[in-house]
């Protein structure tokens, strides 16, 4: 065996590894870039009656409001989970919910009932939920009956 044959038997295993592991760090960092979803609702947003489904892909959030705590419950665990109630004069309120059991459900005490059913003094709810990188977003108009 002459000796580029073995400098190449020698070389081959450390390029072989060296090659995985760059290639796994190339695709790894393709797959945590940040990307932004807009959710949508399949029919109309009635959160007071449980029934604010909004989707996108395989992602779907369900929103309610019972007796002023409003709940959300995702379909993968999540990071931050954020809904605004925009006023109907422009002011923009923002409630971080909470996480509750797990990462798939989050709560807050909010005035959401009361600006949109009670006092009509506002009409826009918009969410934003991170999960991995990854943001969703939506702005929905809901229906204020309630049950």
């Amino acid at each position: 065996m002459n000796k580029d044959k073995r400098l190449a038997f020698i070389l081959a295993p450390f390029l072989l590894i060296g090659g995985y592991v760059i290639s796994d760090q190339y695709i790894e960092s393709k797959a945590n870039k940040p990307k932004l979803f807009v959710l949508a609702s399949n029919g109309e947003c009635a959160m007071f009656t449980g029934d604010c489904i909004l989707q996108s892909g395989d992602m779907q959030i369900n929103i309610t409001d019972e007796n002023g705590v409003t709940k959300s419950n995702t379909s993968y665990p999540v990071d931050t989970v954020a809904i605004s109630l925009v006023y109907n004069s422009g002011k923009e309120v923002i409630y971080g919910l909470e996480k509750s059991t797990d990462p798939q459900y989050w709560e807050r005490k909010t005035d959401i009932r009361a600006a949109l059913t009670q006092l009509k003094t506002a009409s826009t709810l918009r969410v934003l939920i991170k999960r991995k990188g990854s943001t969703y977003i939506t702005e929905i108009n809901p229906v204020t009956t309630t049950q």
